[in-house]
């Protein structure tokens, strides 16, 4: 573990070589293990670093490495682990004592966190596009807050927002919302938070989510729904071109409550929409297109669903049908 005067231990140290050498072939589950080690202490993901750098700028060592070398520091590794070892040991093991050299010294404390948050009102859209090319499409009535100093994290407290995440490796990009979080593997993804639910879908690359021993990993085409009060998780499927719908004005549902479906429209249009009786809990399934008017969206959604509506100021308020005009 890192220290508070900021020494990284030797273990550390050789723990990080060992991912820097292993990252041209890993296969997937390496890659979740590397995400949870990364995550487990900030020492880690300082190490890896410096070790990376010191990668790109220290010249490549003579290919002639003693044999015992490589068997004393590879006993359960593949001839390959071993060749790509001897950047490290050739010439009596000088890389890696600078390696060890540098990251055993007390080193500069991580900038200081510099948050900041952007809020947009229901029916506002903003798009923000961050230093490391990652792009974040934000719905109307949501609360991102991101920082200065840190580009590869934010926080979603409210709303919906779709991700377009610059991959970087070393760097995995971490969203957390509650005390949830969702952790990038290369992907685009749209996050929704409504209260105590978070919801996860994934359209290219895939996403880690809760990472840590238990992680769960989800691919283009598969969805998340968790519910941070009752700790439970349910996992789904999506059409992956349908992620992040909402920017086209096309909103996708699957048994989902009407309360949710006209909570989407809210967040488009800035509309309030009031649902008597036990109509919110009704189950909708179906994809609906957008106009860009409420006024003509949510009387269509009305006769879609077969309820009446009416207007009270600013309020649009859907009810069952009497029996008189069924």
């Amino acid at each position: 573990m890192g220290s508070d005067d900021g020494i990284i231990s030797e273990a550390i140290v050789d723990r990080a070589i060992d991912w820097h050498l292993r990252q041209s072939d890993m296969a997937e589950d390496a890659w979740a293990e590397f995400v949870v080690w990364l995550e487990a202490d900030a020492a880690h993901a300082e190490a890896y670093d410096r070790v990376a750098m010191l990668d790109r700028v220290l010249p490549e060592a003579p290919l002639a490495v003693p044999n015992r070398l490589i068997a004393a520091n590879d006993d359960h590794q593949d001839h390959g682990r071993a060749t790509r070892r001897r950047w490290l040991w050739g010439a009596g093991g000088t890389a890696v004592a600078a390696a060890i050299a540098v990251l055993l010294v007390p080193m500069a404390l991580p900038r200081a966190a510099d948050p900041y948050e952007i809020n947009t009102a229901p029916g506002q859209r903003q798009t923000i596009a961050l230093a490391d090319g990652t792009r974040i499409e934000l719905s109307g009535g949501s609360r991102l807050k991101l920082d200065h100093n840190n580009t590869r994290v934010a926080a979603l407290d409210a709303g919906e927002a779709t991700f377009t995440v610059h991959h970087d490796e070393g760097t995995p990009f971490t969203l957390r919302s509650g005390g949830l979080s969702v952790q990038d593997l290369g992907t685009v993804f749209n996050v929704a938070r409504s209260g105590q639910r978070l919801d996860v879908q994934v359209a290219e690359g895939s996403v880690m989510f809760q990472p840590g021993a238990e992680g769960i990993v989800l691919k283009p085409g598969k969805s998340l729904v968790a519910h941070e009060d009752t700790h439970s998780v349910t996992l789904g499927d999506v059409a992956p071109d349908t992620v992040g719908g909402w920017r086209s004005g096309r909103l996708s549902f699957s048994g989902e409550p009407l309360a949710r479906v006209f909570d989407a429209m809210r967040r488009l249009y800035g509309t309030q929409v009031t649902l008597t009786g036990d109509l919110s809990e009704q189950p909708f399934t179906g994809m609906v297109e957008m106009t860009g008017t409420a006024a003509r969206d949510i009387p269509h959604m009305a006769a879609l669903i077969g309820v009446e509506w009416r207007r009270n100021g600013e309020t649009w308020i859907l009810s069952r049908r009497s029996a008189a005009t069924r």
